[in-house]
């Protein structure tokens, strides 16, 4: 009886034996490979916009899911892509080929959940999940906030997190907000500085036979809004919240790589959140 990972092959010799693992190896190549597809265009790199920090966090054990809306600029060159020998769309900077934008809608998902209401010197902790698409393809930041002490009326939060990224590194990011309200309105300003993943278009064209090219970049980010409250109904949303979001430098989403001096170094974004406590 032949041991299970060998099968006989009829040759003038019958004492040639060859292995059957080569297509077992095969099948688990291809299966790598669709995983690893499939964990690319699940998990994005690119900043988020829609972040909606007031500085005001949860109670602990309560939680608040915020779902948003807006518009991402989708840059796209006017000549295809060599998949051989992958450049930055006119970068010879001739002129040859031209570079537009276009608006797409994103939308996010984003909850927070009280977990204490005093950790050390800090009133109050807070976890944060947040997905955002399409980001190139999409998001996924996870955030520890706290709180810090009031005064003046005003009320604040430090954060900080990390966003998975689709090459070999991650975004890190430190957050910040402040918030005062007048009357029913919250009114609230934020920032966010990230260390931003390698973005895939950037190093694509590098040589693979190195170490994993990093091509990694600050992304500085600034928000204002307001939050207003709604009057309370089943099932519909307990507040409403417009931001105002600009990030420096912009950094183009989509599969293709600019030249930097082809796109324009701020974006600007408008959102709008609609969001649930409990």
């Amino acid at each position: 009886m032949l041991p299970f990972p060998f099968v006989f092959r009829e040759a003038a010799d019958p004492r040639i034996f060859v292995s059957s693992r080569q297509p077992e190896r095969s099948i688990v190549n291809q299966r790598i490979l669709i995983l690893s597809c499939l964990a690319w265009a699940l998990s994005g790199c690119l900043y988020s916009t829609q972040h909606f920090h007031t500085g005001v966090l949860m109670p602990e054990g309560h939680g608040e899911a915020t779902f948003g809306i807006g518009r991402q600029p989708r840059w796209d060159c006017s000549a295809s892509a060599d998949s051989l020998h992958p450049q930055a769309c006119n970068q010879d900077g001739s002129g040859s080929e031209k570079v537009s934008q276009s608006d797409v809608p994103q939308v996010s998902l984003d909850y927070r959940l009280g977990i204490a209401d005093h950790v050390g010197p800090f009133p109050g902790a807070e976890l944060q999940w947040h997905l955002e698409a399409p980001t190139n393809p999409a998001s996924l930041e996870f955030a520890l906030n706290v709180a810090m002490p009031a005064w003046g009326g005003m009320r604040h939060m430090l954060g900080a997190g990390w966003g998975i990224g689709a090459w070999a590194d991650n975004s890190l990011f430190l957050q910040y907000a402040a918030s005062r309200r007048v009357g029913l309105p919250l009114f609230f300003a934020n920032t966010r500085l990230t260390l931003l993943a390698t973005q895939m278009p950037r190093v694509l064209k590098d040589d693979f036979a190195r170490a994993l090219p990093s091509d990694r970049v600050l992304v500085l980010q600034t928000g204002f809004g307001a939050r207003f409250p709604l009057p309370h109904a089943p099932l519909a949303p307990d507040f409403l919240v417009p931001q105002f979001n600009v990030s420096y430098p912009q950094i183009p989403a989509g599969d293709r790589d600019f030249r930097r001096a082809d796109i324009p170094p701020l974006q600007w974004d408008m959102n709008l959140g609609l969001g649930w406590d409990w």
